[in-house]
């Protein structure tokens, strides 16, 4: 008779498993995680249902966190630490690598319960497919097509992540400048006013007259982007050529060609910056200096 009453006291007190266990057949990607976060609707969505909690989607995270269990983390395990290049005695990367795949699945879980399906980009076009996708003729771009490497980026200089991201990105472009064919393309955050798409149409310009200076030129418009929207007084103590650029703000020959790539990449399916394009690998959201090399070494190719 204890025993019975102590089964069932451990059954009636222990969490429902289908609540807490869900397990995908296959883990999203960090990347179509953060594709899906950047919507607004499902932003919306994942804080009513935590409010439904009666917490926030913060808390609800760090609930979701602490009930995966490292029987969960194995699941996935094998088919997961081909990811891990180094030596498997660095315990470091495997620990990385086990908590990315714990974070994978709790928002797994929580795009679950909130019923939002995970948002995937095709991750087989090839360098050939995505360049005849795109019009490049009068796109900033560097380096060779035939390259190493191919990235095309998607932004925004009044993008925070997007400014955040750019000054790895520039390391990355110096260090392997000959081995990188990088495109940069216009996904404005406002595509319908003019005067937001001021600091891209100035860098079409810039990119027009002084090719060579481009990285540079675009640092300085995400220092001055903001600046540049809310006042239409040129930016003081710039360079002739850029004095030039910043009087050319409504010229219509810029304008089409920034409203021309949002289009095209909503074709394309891009719907949150930065996004990048890299030998056929799709990257969403922020990026430093160490996660830009993993993904080189992820894409370099056979």
């Amino acid at each position: 008779m204890p025993i019975v009453i102590l089964f069932f006291f451990i059954f009636s007190c222990s969490e429902p498993l289908s609540e807490n266990r869900y397990l995908p057949e296959s883990l999203p990607s960090e990347e179509s995680i953060k594709e899906t976060l950047s919507s607004e609707i499902h932003m919306n969505q994942l804080n009513e249902k935590a409010k439904t909690l009666g917490i926030t989607l913060q808390e609800w995270k760090e609930t979701e966190k602490k009930l995966v269990s490292e029987l969960d983390i194995n699941h996935y395990w094998s088919s997961e630490k081909h990811q891990l290049r180094s030596s498997m005695q660095d315990t470091d990367a495997i620990d990385r690598l086990r908590e990315m795949i714990r974070i994978r699945i709790v928002w797994s879980r929580i795009f679950q319960k909130a019923n939002i399906s995970i948002k995937q980009k095709p991750f087989d076009q090839s360098r050939a497919t995505i360049l005849s996708k795109i019009n490049s003729k009068f796109t900033p771009q560097l380096g060779q097509p035939k390259a190493k490497w191919a990235i095309i980026e998607w932004s925004d200089y009044l993008c925070g992540f997007c400014k955040e991201t750019f000054p790895h990105t520039k390391i990355i472009l110096t260090k392997y400048k000959n081995q990188i064919f990088y495109i940069h393309k216009d996904f404005p955050l406002d595509g319908e006013s003019n005067q937001s798409l001021a600091p891209l149409v100035v860098s079409r310009c810039l990119w027009d007259r002084d090719p060579n200076h481009f990285t540079d030129h675009m640092q300085n418009l995400y220092s001055h982007a903001r600046t540049m929207i809310k006042s239409e007084d040129p930016i003081p103590n710039q360079s002739s050529v850029w004095s030039e650029c910043d009087s050319q703000r409504e010229t219509k020959k810029y304008l089409d060609l920034v409203k021309k790539d949002w289009e095209e990449a909503k074709k394309l399916g891009v719907t949150a910056i930065p996004t990048f394009w890299v030998n056929g690998r799709w990257i969403v959201g922020s990026l430093n200096t160490e996660s830009w090399e993993r993904v080189l070494k992820d894409t370099k190719g056979p």
